[in-house]
């Protein structure tokens, strides 16, 4: 039963880009993007662990005892008693940018999928803490099999840089659970660009 909000969280990277991103067209951009340069870790919490990753590009701060996981380009960390999970994505997209964060944030997380009915995203609020310009929304729902979760969405920007969408599914029936949350949100708040490393042969170093 603990394990049902890492399960669920592995599907929302796809439900984000298919819902927040519009109709899929592109707006071609006169403006040349800013070149991606990489950004220092804070001062991280005694026993927090360094994590860089160039294949998706980014850096964090991984608490004390949490288990880090995922593939195709998904991040999945999850609580050591497994109460939370929490999703990492980013998109580079020119397109994404052209989407606002209140809208991103509200539209991605009423796509979550699992829930028996769509959660209704709250008000868009800053997200601060963080030198990313970021905006978090949340909703409680159930699950198809009946398990209430609450479930938080950060969307986090560097202009015409990097977006990422963090989600944040939270198992609301266990005590204990509210900690984890905060320990995931101040996570996120250690979240920072860096640049994606080319595939070897792609000329570059």
């Amino acid at each position: 039963m603990r394990e049902k909000p890492a399960i669920a969280v592995l599907l929302v990277a796809a439900a984000v880009a298919a819902s927040a991103c519009g109709d899929g067209s592109t707006t071609t951009s006169t403006s040349t993007a800013p070149k991606e340069v990489a950004q220092k870790l804070p001062k991280l919490p005694p026993g927090w662990k360094e994590r860089r990753d160039r294949s998706v590009g980014y850096a964090i701060g991984v608490p004390t005892g949490w288990e880090v996981g995922g593939h195709g380009g998904r991040v999945l960390f999850r609580s050591p008693d497994h109460l939370v999970a929490v999703t990492l994505t980013a998109d580079r997209k020119p397109g994404t940018f052209e989407v606002s964060l209140d809208r991103f944030a509200t539209q991605a997380l009423g796509a979550l999928p699992g829930f028996k009915l769509a959660l209704e995203p709250s008000k868009p609020e800053p997200f601060k803490g963080t030198p990313l310009k970021a905006v978090e929304t949340s909703a409680t729902g159930a699950q198809a099999g009946g398990l209430k979760e609450r479930a938080t969405l950060v969307v986090l920007r560097r202009d015409h840089v990097v977006n990422y969408t963090v989600a944040v599914l939270e198992n609301a029936e266990y005590p204990g659970s509210e900690l984890d949350r905060a320990v995931a949100l101040q996570m996120i708040r250690t979240l920072r660009d860096q640049p994606v490393r080319e595939p070897a042969g792609a000329g570059s170093p």
